[in-house]
C-alpha cells in the first residue's frame, strides 16, 4: 500500500478531447500538461459545467445451500460514462454531440452572402464511434505540473438533456454531452473500457 501524500489529491479542471477510434495516445513524456495532444486528436472546447467519470459494475453472486452469505462473485456486465456540457453553441458541437453522420457545412462571407454553418439531426441509426480523453493538472512532490489522462478507446456520444435559452444574465445554453464507452476487443480483459495515466515525475 502507497504512503498517504497530499501530491495525490487533485483540484483541477478537466479538458476533453476527442480522435478516430485507434489514434495513438499522447506520450505521456513528450506532451506536456496543457500542450495539443498532436496526431489527429483535437479538443473541445470550453465547458460550462464539471467533467465527471462515472463507472457502474452490475455482479451476480452464487450462493450454496450450506452458506448465507455469497460464496462468490462474478462481474456480468459493466459501464463507463463521461459527462459535460459544452459552453460554445455551434453546428460542429451539435454534430459531435448526436454522434450524428452528417457533416457539418460552412459557408464563408461574400458579397451579398452572409457567412454560415449548418448541420442535421434526424433519420440515422448509425451512431459515430470515437476516441475520447481527457486531461487534468497533476501537480507532483518538485511542483511541476504534470498532466493526468483518461483515454476512453471507442465511445459514442449524446446529447443528454435540453439546450435552453434564457435570457437570466447569470445563465446561457450548452449542449449537455454523454459519452458511452464501448469494449474495445483488441485490448486485454480489465482494459477494454479506458486508460488511466498520471505522470508523477518529470524526466531525468
Amino acid at each position: 500500500m502507497a504512503t498517504p501524500s497530499v501530491t495525490n489529491i487533485v483540484h483541477t479542471g478537466a479538458w476533453l478531447y476527442n480522435a478516430p477510434v485507434g489514434e495513438a495516445n499522447p506520450d505521456e513524456t513528450a506532451i506536456a500538461y496543457g500542450a495539443a495532444w498532436g496526431g489527429n486528436w483535437v479538443r473541445v472546447g470550453y465547458t460550462k459545467a464539471p467533467l465527471t467519470l462515472a463507472y457502474e459494475s452490475t455482479e451476480s453472486d452464487v450462493k450454496v445451500e450450506e452458506e448465507l452469505p455469497p460464496v462468490k462473485r462474478f462481474r456480468i456486465e459493466e459501464n463507463l460514462t463521461l459527462e459535460t456540457v459544452l459552453a460554445e453553441l455551434t453546428a460542429e458541437y451539435l454534430q459531435l454531440s448526436a454522434a450524428n453522420q452528417t457533416a457539418v457545412t460552412s459557408t464563408a462571407a461574400g458579397v451579398g452572402q452572409k457567412a454560415y454553418e449548418y448541420t442535421s439531426l434526424g433519420g440515422d441509426a448509425v451512431m459515430t464511434e470515437r476516441k475520447w480523453g481527457f486531461e487534468w493538472r497533476h501537480i507532483p512532490a518538485d511542483g511541476t505540473p504534470q498532466p493526468g489522462r483518461i483515454f476512453v478507446h471507442r465511445g459514442t456520444a449524446m446529447i443528454n438533456g435540453n439546450l435552453e435559452f434564457s435570457q437570466k444574465a447569470d445563465d446561457y445554453p450548452g449542449i449537455p454531452i454523454q459519452i458511452k464507452a464501448l469494449s474495445d476487443t483488441a485490448q486485454s480483459a480489465g482494459a477494454k473500457l479506458c486508460r488511466f495515466e498520471r505522470v508523477t515525475a518529470a524526466a531525468t
